[in-house]
């Protein structure tokens, strides 16, 4: 009878132990996530006004990402700067193309920041085009996500948001994307299990306290729908590859650098000009050859569309939501 109470007592007090554990990984999850938030938000107000005509695409992303390292933090992806037609996934290549930001254009610039692996993602647009028929894009896609937030709180589908984002952007006149959306967050991980979709008529999940999602919103003068291009300037290791041979030596140090300095996260083939003079391309042609690595296309609606985008990241809390950028 002794033996049996010292037992419940032990498993009492481990109980406790593991509880005490899971509070502090909590505390340092949400402080680690708000001080990522600051600095995005440090970061957007910082480069907003460096966007403009006659500037390079490249400095514009490079100043972001070297902003965001500035202030305490690091990239969760490479910076993109998609312009026009393009909507999600270019970043500047390995060889500078000389991109430029000129009159017209619709510029659209998505950001992370993660503090040991704790992500926001939070993107915006800046409009250089005076045609009519832009007039309201932007706003199309702030009013969606403005609206959206009101309705985040444990248990709410996300199939009910993406009809909220639906109706909104189409009254507006413009098309949302059906392959694009918002995603949760996890560590390590900027698209989650669970999906934020931009039409009602997709599936959806059930969010819950403490989960953290990135609410993300396109509106498209096209039919809504993007393509994968020939272009591909950002890499992401596959975690699920297993041990495979690899002929070039390049090959093996570029993914033992890989995996040391962005673990399971996007990268950009030009951060590793930093560290490998040579070998660049060809290492990361064996790598997406061999399976270990993941290749995220430049993704683009028709030619002459133009897709504006929107996007916050937000803690689910327990009568709502806190914005974390």
């Amino acid at each position: 009878m002794t033996e049996n109470k010292k037992s419940n007592s032990e498993t009492q007090e481990e109980k406790s132990k593991e509880e005490l554990e899971k509070e502090e990984e909590d505390r340092i999850k949400i402080e680690s996530l708000r001080k990522a938030g600051k600095i995005a938000q440090e970061v957007k107000k910082d480069i907003k006004p460096k966007i403009k005509p006659g500037t390079k695409a490249l400095d514009i992303v490079a100043m972001t990402e070297a902003k965001i390292e500035d202030l305490g933090g690091l990239c969760a992806f490479p910076v993109n700067l998609c312009v026009n037609n393009i909507a999600a996934h270019y970043t500047s290549p390995l060889k500078d193309d000389g991109l430029m930001i000129v009159e017209g254009d619709l510029v659209k610039i998505d950001l992370g920041v993660h503090i040991e692996g704790y992500i926001v993602d939070t993107a915006f647009t800046v409009n250089f085009n005076e045609d009519e028929s832009l007039e309201n894009i932007v706003q199309a896609t702030e009013v969606a996500l403005d609206a959206v937030k009101m309705m985040i709180k444990p248990k709410v589908n996300t199939r009910e948001l993406g009809q909220k984002i639906e109706d909104i952007v189409r009254g507006f006149k413009y098309n949302p994307i059906k392959e694009l959306g918002g995603h949760q967050i996890e560590r390590w991980t900027v698209h989650g299990r669970k999906q934020l979709p931009e039409l009602g008529s997709q599936g959806g999940d059930i969010m819950e306290e403490g989960e953290v999602f990135a609410i993300e919103i396109f509106a498209s003068t096209g039919e809504g729908s993007v393509h994968n291009t020939q272009y591909s300037h950002i890499y992401e290791l596959n975690p699920y590859s297993g041990r495979v041979p690899l002929r070039r030596k390049a090959s093996k140090q570029l993914l033992g650098f890989v995996n040391k300095n962005y673990k399971t996260l996007p990268f950009a083939e030009r951060w590793l000009a930093n560290e490998f003079r040579m070998g660049i391309a060809f290492g990361i042609q064996e790598l997406v050859q061999q399976g270990k690595l993941q290749v995220h296309f430049v993704l683009a609606e028709k030619k002459g569309v133009y897709v504006a985008q929107s996007e916050e990241t937000i803690l689910v809390a327990e009568d709502g939501y806190e914005q974390l950028t």
